[in-house]
């Protein structure tokens, strides 16, 4: 069997507390072709005696040298990377242990250049709803046609852009972002985890979805995008600020940014296309049903904020907002009849199952950080499922 070459990215900038636990959940594989990175965006805290800490030879250090926005540092690490199979994870996010054996056997079955898996959430300690895990209640794999998927997402019934191949959590082949690279950059969005998903999809004929989890997103203290996107009044701290001032790439101009998973992905949709028209020439925006979708995700603390991004746009494109708030979608408004009798099986079968989905405290486990969330994540997997075995993974 093929041993396909793995690197797992770690960007990171002075999260030295979540750090240690990110690189041990990596370590924690037998696979032996992998290679780890840490991407350290100039930190001024012991990051760099963390990582020296471990000796493991799989694990790399590089330091920027000076500070970086998100997307460069991004960049940065890649250019660190050669051949193989590639994966970013966040400093709080973890890796399933000895996942890659599994990951391994699928990327040598179905010969795909990407896949990616229905990732579960875990929430560190001091959080909104810390210590808490959810787990998809769903096993095996598909293999899923790029281009319906893009067009599902350009439905914006899809909250954002976990559905699609991205390198964030997944492992996509390093000849694509090289391919889609433009001057030694690939991430071309102040959201490049959005813009990766969208843009290995757009470049792609198929991918792997994996409703088994090989990745666990952690939610800390400090995660941008939590802090950012959360609906908690007076969230926003010093952290999402400066991710902001020193973005160095300019927001697309028909977007007003927003609190919204919406907004944030559609925007780096839309500077894909820039990038590359000819990939992107059949997916149209309707910017309606977009605007539409984006009032839906108004929470108390959010509301005027997107509303007052929301009527921007109605004026940039020349639409009624009146017309966009006398026909927000309903909550089976706009799917099929069959796409509802899915939901409702889903639901079903959730309610049924003795698969446990959400955890609400897994401090009662012994957990208080996201290496050992992942261990407990795997057990669930294997001692209750079954999981991580040949046979479970059939199309």
């Amino acid at each position: 069997m093929q041993l396909n070459k793995f690197t797992i990215i770690i960007p990171t900038r002075e999260r030295a507390e979540t750090l240690p636990y990110a690189i041990q959940a990596c370590l924690n594989q037998t696979y032996q072709n992998l290679e780890i990175i840490v991407s350290d965006n100039f930190s001024q805290d012991n990051t760099a005696e963390v990582v020296k800490s471990f000796t493991d030879q799989r694990l790399k250090y590089f330091n920027t040298g000076k500070r970086l926005s998100m997307s460069e540092n991004f960049d940065f690490a890649l250019r660190n990377v050669h051949d193989g199979f590639v994966m970013f994870i966040g400093d709080d996010d973890a890796v399933i242990p000895d996942c890659l054996h599994w990951v391994n056997s699928i990327i040598n079955r179905t010969k795909c250049e990407a896949i990616v898996s229905h990732n579960a959430f875990y929430t560190w300690p001091g959080t909104a709803a810390s210590d808490q895990m959810i787990i998809s209640p769903y096993d095996g794999y598909e293999i899923r046609s790029s281009k319906e998927w893009i067009k599902k997402y350009l439905q914006f019934e899809m909250l954002y852009t976990f559905d699609l191949p991205g390198v964030y959590c997944g492992f996509v082949k390093k000849e694509i972002l090289d391919n889609l690279s433009i001057k030694g950059s690939f991430f071309r969005s102040v959201t490049p985890d959005a813009y990766s998903a969208l843009a290995v999809a757009a470049s792609t004929d198929s991918y792997v979805f994996c409703h088994t989890p090989f990745a666990l997103h952690g939610s800390s203290a400090k995660s941008n995008g939590a802090a950012y996107l959360s609906t908690e009044k007076n969230k926003e701290g010093n952290e999402v600020k400066l991710f902001f001032k020193e973005n160095t790439i300019p927001l697309n101009p028909a977007i007003v940014m927003t609190k919204s998973f919406r907004v944030c992905s559609l925007e780096a949709f839309l500077q894909f296309c820039n990038e590359h028209p000819s990939l992107t020439e059949p997916y149209k925006v309707d910017w309606r049903k977009f605007l539409r979708f984006v009032l839906t995700e108004r929470k108390e603390a959010t509301k005027i904020e997107i509303e007052e991004a929301v009527k921007k746009m109605c004026e940039m494109h020349n639409i009624s907002y009146q017309e966009i708030c006398n026909n927000l979608p309903g909550r089976f408004s706009n799917l099929s009849f069959n796409d509802i009798v899915k939901k409702m099986i889903f639901k079903v079968r959730n309610f049924l199952s003795s698969r446990r989905t959400i955890i609400n405290d897994v401090t009662k486990y012994g957990v208080y950080n996201v290496r050992d969330a992942a261990l407990l994540l795997k057990y669930l997997l294997v001692h209750e499922r079954g999981a991580f075995v040949e046979k479970n993974y059939k199309n």
